[in-house]
């Protein structure tokens, strides 16, 4: 059985929802094939994890996504069909050992919390450096690299910043975060508050370019806050679903491609593992990892040796872990003013962070994990019943293959066992209990999803990497998802690579759908094979 489109996109996580809803809405014909029973990657909305809760199991927050150009040309549609977006004035907090702070979109608030630590001014003075250069900054994560218009932004940052500014705000994107902080801040609070946002990008505190994703992040929170759509993720996948089906498009779910069919140098159909074949008359865009694509999707006659090797050469980086916690109440923090932020860092300090980094790095568990405490209530209540609580709870410093136990109490042996898994998620609860009094007390149920689980949830989360792929410099920009500098071209005429281990990366942005369907739709006079 064969069917024709005008496009095929293989997954349906946001960035394949994203390109897949541009293209119909300028009547393209598409075909969206998923093969797991769930549209929308990582954004998964379950209502059936705890009675009465509406749970994210993996990605909650869309900092990212409400504040791109996917929403950007996407939200007025979504609005039209039900969703709508809620946010809060206190997107972020720490409790660290030296003590805590908030983060607000309210700039008199951020103040007297950091000006609690003496960092007031400091955090300012970041903020206004930052601001003459958002444009620059936001720019480079979002500019499709491999277009002759990119040159504009190199343009513009010549003339706004001069040769030899240009060339200190080029030292600057490569500096680690550590110095940055212990450079910028005086208060180990304020250096607590800030750092963890990198791990939200896959990297460490002392990773090259970490202060740079640090400044972009806490950036965005401070200006735009922790949005989240009312009543989960789904109602952004369904909408974007939708916006395909009503085109005259088609959302196949349970159905695994097996094969990219190339004739003529020209990607022409996939081939379904249950025997049905899908053409593509316009364009085929597969949301996979490197390997999955060059090594797998593909015939090895269709792909030119060094694209394979450099395919196999994609690193991947540390895994995730996912802890959900039903609760009978809200969660009482020993520092109140953390029960109003949306996502609450909970670390000893930056050394810790780092400690737990490398830890991971190396196989090893940490000994005092860096613990991410979302509270989805604080911006949906209407996420638990009345008068309950729910934490989403994330840990980005595991290794995808444990061999020891920095804390020397738990064994691991190779694999993420259901044992080692509740043993290690009991560790993190009791770390939590120093600063939530009553998170063991008013448990009514939990849930812990380790690497294994989340690998098995996501075909691209390899070994439960939650980023598809490390994020680290050699890996990022210009060299994701190869060190050739290829982009989102293929080397195929027709087939494009999309999703997280592709350029601008993770996070639940939609950006390289978006930059893949711009392409298509308006090409350019200076056309690029594939």
């Amino acid at each position: 059985m064969s069917e024709e489109f005008d496009a095929v996109v293989i997954g349906s996580g946001i960035n394949s929802l994203v390109a897949s809803a541009l293209l119909a809405q300028q009547g393209w014909q598409v075909l969206i094939c998923e093969s797991s029973s769930h549209v929308g990657g990582a954004i998964r909305t379950s209502t059936d994890t705890f009675d009465g809760f509406t749970v994210e199991l993996l990605s909650s927050w869309h900092p990212l996504f409400v504040g791109g150009p996917a929403y950007a040309t996407l939200g007025e549609e979504l609005t039209r069909r039900g969703v709508t977006y809620l946010n809060t004035d206190t997107p972020t907090g720490v409790a660290s050992a030296d003590g805590s702070a908030i983060l607000s979109t309210d700039p008199q608030t951020t103040a007297r919390s950091l000006g609690a630590w003496g960092d007031d001014d400091a955090w300012n003075e970041v903020i206004s450096e930052f601001g003459g250069k958002a444009d620059l900054a936001f720019g480079l994560l979002g500019t499709d690299f491999w277009r002759p218009n990119s040159a504009g932004l190199a343009w513009k940052a010549f003339r706004q910043l001069g040769r030899r500014g240009l060339l200190a705000s080029g030292a600057e994107l490569l500096e680690p975060a550590t110095p940055w902080l212990n450079r910028a801040f005086s208060s180990p609070v304020t250096r607590s508050l800030l750092a963890p946002w990198a791990l939200h990008n896959g990297l460490g505190p002392d990773d090259a370019a970490s202060a740079f994703i640090t400044k972009v992040i806490a950036a965005a929170i401070a200006m735009g806050g922790m949005p989240v759509p009312r009543g989960g993720g789904r109602v952004v996948v369904n909408a974007l679903s939708d916006i395909v089906k009503d085109a005259g498009g088609q959302v196949w779910t349970d159905s695994e491609v097996n094969r990219i069919d190339v004739v003529g140098g020209r990607a022409r159909s996939v081939r379904l593992t249950d025997g049905r074949v899908a053409r593509a008359k316009r364009a085929i865009l597969a949301s996979t990892t490197p390997a999955a694509l060059y090594n797998g999707l593909l015939r090895a006659t269709h792909v030119a040796p060094d694209r394979r090797a450099a395919a196999q050469a994609f690193r991947f980086g540390r895994a995730g872990m996912q802890i959900h916690i039903a609760m009978s109440e809200p969660p009482r923090w020993l520092d109140p003013q953390l029960g109003a932020a949306a996502l609450v860092h909970v670390l000893d300090s930056v050394d810790s962070l780092a400690e737990s980094v490398t830890a991971a790095a190396h196989g090893m568990l940490p000994r005092r994990p860096t613990i991410a405490v979302g509270q989805p209530l604080t911006v949906d209540p209407s996420r638990a019943p009345d008068g309950c609580g729910l934490l989403w709870i994330q840990l980005q410093e595991n290794p995808r293959t444990p061999r020891g136990d920095l804390a020397g109490e738990l064994t691991a042996r190779g694999e993420w066992t259901d044992e080692l898994r509740e043993a290690y998620a009991d560790r993190v609860v009791d770390q939590l209990s120093a600063h939530i009094t009553n998170i063991s007390s008013a448990q009514v149920d939990r849930l812990v999803l380790g690497p294994t689980e989340l690998a098995a949830m996501n075909v691209n989360l390899v070994d439960g990497d939650p980023y598809s792929g490390d994020c680290r410099v050699d890996q990022f920009a210009a060299w994701r998802p190869l060190s050739l500098a290829t982009g989102h071209a293929t080397g195929i005429a027709g087939l494009w690579h999309i999703g997280a281990s592709t350029h601008p990366g993770p996070g639940l942005g939609g950006g390289s759908g978006f930059l893949v369907a711009q392409r298509l739709l308006n090409p350019s006079r200076f056309r690029r094979r594939g």
